[in-house]
């Protein structure tokens, strides 16, 4: 078992003072078999409210906002979380849904052969995306689709985790969208849960490896539009600018 203290940190300013804006955050890690949430901590900006609740998917959320005229909105969510081995017993989950694809995990023809089994599949399509997709920052944005993403031949963690996805259902393997922690500095990172017929395991493709230790989840869904961390809607005409940084360091 591994121990890991986390620091999630995200301010949001405006160019000019909103009247409303309604936030629902992912940021709390899951707490599911292979993950125990020991301490948490959730400091937000003082005008806003915030209730908690869960999602279609099982992921937590956090929603609510604020009617006070403001400029930003910052909220930091830290705590520790101690980590087993990655392996997700099957709790009654949509299975069919995890096979269908979504408009940003759809692609035309099979582009190539793998094992029959669960396992070997997997890995075979994790060893595939590292052999022919580049990783490129801000080549992309969150509405670049899968097939977009085999056409250019580089993307970020995103587009890795949707196009494993992609080929996975294909195969009639149920794939689902995970987004969470990795150890180190930066921001939050992408990956791919399959399921081998008793438990959802982990794999990522932007770094071409099953997953072990080094990482905490936070949400799943059948891509990234199910499960982002942050959502906000405001009123007035001004634009917005958003400051990521994470942490995630072993103790």
């Amino acid at each position: 078992m591994k121990r890991y203290l986390y620091n999630y940190q995200t301010i949001v300013d405006f160019s000019e003072a909103v009247p409303f804006h309604a936030v629902m955050l992912r940021c709390q890690p899951a707490g599911n078999a292979c993950q125990t949430v020991e301490q948490e901590h959730l400091v937000v900006s003082p005008d806003y409210w915030l209730q908690a609740g869960c999602d279609a998917f099982g992921n937590r959320i956090l929603y609510g906002g604020s009617t006070e005229p403001h400029g930003s909105f910052a909220y930091v969510s830290t705590g520790i979380v101690t980590t087993d081995v990655y392996q997700i017993k099957y709790a009654g989950e949509n299975l069919f849904m995890y096979k269908q694809p979504t408009t940003l995990t759809a692609i035309q023809e099979p582009l190539l052969a793998t094992p029959d089994n669960v396992l070997g599949a997997a890995s075979a399509i994790c060893d595939w995306l590292s052999d022919n997709i580049v990783y490129q920052p801000q080549c992309t944005t969150v509405e670049t689709t899968a097939s977009e993403v085999l056409e250019r031949k580089r993307g970020v963690c995103q587009d890795f985790a949707h196009l494993m996805i992609a080929l996975c259902r294909q195969r009639g393997i149920p794939a689902r969208y995970v987004n969470g922690f990795i150890v180190g500095e930066g921001e939050t990172h992408a990956w791919v849960e399959v399921f081998d017929g008793y438990s959802w395991l982990g794999f990522d493709p932007t770094h071409a490896r099953r997953i072990s230790d080094g990482y905490v989840k936070l949400a799943h869904g059948r891509d990234v539009r199910d499960c982002s961390v942050s959502r906000g809607l405001y009123t007035g005409q001004a634009t917005q600018q958003t400051t990521i940084h994470v942490t995630l360091q072993e103790i």
